[in-house]
C-alpha cells in the first residue's frame, strides 16, 4: 500500500518560539513513516529547512508567500501540488489557505484547514481591502467544496470560527498535548547559573513568545510594576525576539524596571530551564492552544493566563492554572499574587499538570488524532 502524501502549506514561520512550526515539527518528528510521506511548502529559511529534511519531509520554498498577494506563490505552489501528486493539501494561516485553496479548484485534492487562533474578523496582519479580497477566496473555495476538513486546537476555538463564518464543514477539535524528553539536550551553565541565582532571592515570572502585538507583552510589564509596588520580590523573564522589542525596553526603562525585567531572546530547548519557574504568564489578544501552555503543564509550572483560545478548558478542568479576564490587569494581579503567596498551591497545581499531560495530553494521542483525519479522508 502505497504512503498517503501529505503537502502543508504555511507562511510566517520563524522556528523562533513559533506556535505553528512546533505545531508542525511535532507532526513531522512523530508520523508513521510507513505510512505517510509529509511535503512542506513556506516562504523559506535556513533554520527550518535544515530541521525539517533531518525528519525525512520534502521541502519546498516559495518567496512569494512573503508577499500580500502573489500570483507566483500560487504558481509555486500548484507546481509542487501538480509534480508531487500529493493526497491531502494541509494549509496553515489565512494566505495558504486562500492561495492553495484557489489552487486545489483546479487539483481537486483533498484539503484541510487548520485554525490556529485566528482567522480574518480580528486579524490586524491584513488591511480592510485584503480583508475582502481574501473573504472573497474563502467564499469561493467554500462555495465549490474544496475544504474536506476544518482542524482546531479546542473547543472555544470551534466556537470561534463557527461564530465567525458558516461556511466551512463542523471543525474538527484536536489538542497538540506535549511528551518531554530531555534526552541529548545540552543546556547552557551560564543560564543555569544565572537562573539558579535569580531563583534564590526572587520569585521568577516567565514569559514565553513572540516579541509582537498580539502577545501584548506591554502588559506583562505594567503588572510587574504593579507586583514590585506591592513589594513583591518577582523578576519577569521575557523569552523570544520580535519587531516590538526596542519599544518593549523602553517601557522598562521609562517604568524604572531594568533590574526587574529582562529580555532573554530566544533560548533553544527552553523546556529544561522550566524547572527554575515559578509561573508562566500568558498577556495575549489571541492564542490558539500554545505549545509553552502544555511544556509548562509538563514541567509541573502552573500558569496564568487570560480567557482567550483554550486555556480555559485545559487550566480549569485540570487545576493547573488561574484564568483571568482578557485586558483585565487588576484581576490578572490577583491571581498572580494568589499564587506567588501559596507556595503549595503552586506545587499542587504543577502536579496536576504534570499528571493531565502523562495521562490525557501526549504528542502520541496528538499523532494519533491528525493520522486519523488523514487516513479518513483517504477512505472517502
Amino acid at each position: 500500500m502505497k504512503p498517503i502524501k501529505v503537502c502543508h502549506i504555511v507562511n510566517l514561520i520563524t522556528g523562533k518560539a513559533d506556535g505553528v512550526y512546533s505545531h508542525l515539527k511535532m507532526i513531522f518528528k512523530n508520523y508513521d513513516k510507513d505510512k505517510f510521506e509529509h511535503y512542506l511548502i513556506f516562504q523559506g529559511g535556513i533554520k527550518i529547512e535544515s530541521e525539517v529534511r533531518e525528519f525525512g519531509v520534502k521541502v519546498f520554498t516559495s518567496a512569494s508567500l512573503k508577499k500580500k498577494i502573489s500570483l507566483k506563490a500560487f504558481l509555486d505552489i500548484y507546481k509542487v501540488l501538480k509534480k508531487a501528486e500529493v493526497d491531502v493539501i494541509h494549509t496553515h494561516m489565512i494566505k495558504p489557505y486562500a492561495i492553495a485553496g484557489l489552487v486545489n479548484i483546479i487539483l481537486g485534492k483533498k484539503f484541510i484547514f487548520n485554525y490556529h487562533g485566528l482567522f480574518l474578523k480580528d486579524n490586524f496582519y491584513y488591511s480592510l481591502i485584503g480583508k475582502l479580497i481574501y473573504r472573497t477566496i474563502h467564499f469561493l473555495v467554500s462555495f465549490l467544496s474544496k475544504v474536506d476538513v476544518v482542524l482546531v486546537p479546542s473547543k472555544r476555538s470551534k466556537c470561534l470560527l463557527e461564530k465567525e463564518t458558516k461556511l466551512f464543514p463542523e471543525p474538527v477539535v484536536y489538542y497538540n498535548g506535549m511528551t518531554i524528553s530531555m534526552e541529548n539536550i545540552q543546556p547552557n551553565p551560564k543560564i543555569e547559573a544565572k537562573l539558579q541565582e535569580i531563583r534564590n532571592n526572587e520569585s521568577i515570572v516567565a514569559l514565553i513568545g513572540r516579541l509582537e502585538i498580539d502577545k501584548r507583552v506591554d502588559r506583562a510589564i505594567i503588572l510587574t510594576k504593579k507586583l514590585t509596588n506591592q513589594q513583591k520580590k518577582i523578576r519577569l523573564l521575557i523569552f523570544g525576539d520580535g519587531s516590538l522589542k526596542d519599544e518593549l525596553q523602553r517601557r522598562v526603562d521609562e517604568l524604572g524596571l531594568n533590574d526587574i525585567v529582562e529580555f532573554l531572546g530566544f533560548v533553544d530547548e527552553l523546556q529544561h530551564y522550566y524547572k527554575f519557574f515559578d509561573i508562566v504568564l500568558f498577556t495575549s489578544d489571541w492564542e490558539g492552544m500554545p505549545l509553552t501552555m502544555w511544556e509548562a503543564m509538563a514541567n509541573e509550572v502552573p500558569v496564568v493566563a487570560p480567557d482567550v483560545g483554550g486555556f480555559k478548558e485545559i487550566l480549569e478542568e485540570n487545576k493547573c492554572g488561574l484564568i483571568y479576564e482578557p485586558g483585565n490587569l487588576m484581576d490578572a494581579e490577583d491571581k498572580l499574587i494568589l499564587l506567588l503567596e501559596d507556595m503549595q498551591l503552586r506545587k499542587r497545581m504543577g502536579v496536576n499538570g504534570r499528571e493531565a499531560i502523562e495521562s490525557n495530553y501526549t504528542e502520541k494521542k496528538f499523532i494519533q488524532q491528525i493520522e486519523k483525519v488523514y487516513t479518513s479522508l483517504m477512505a472517502e
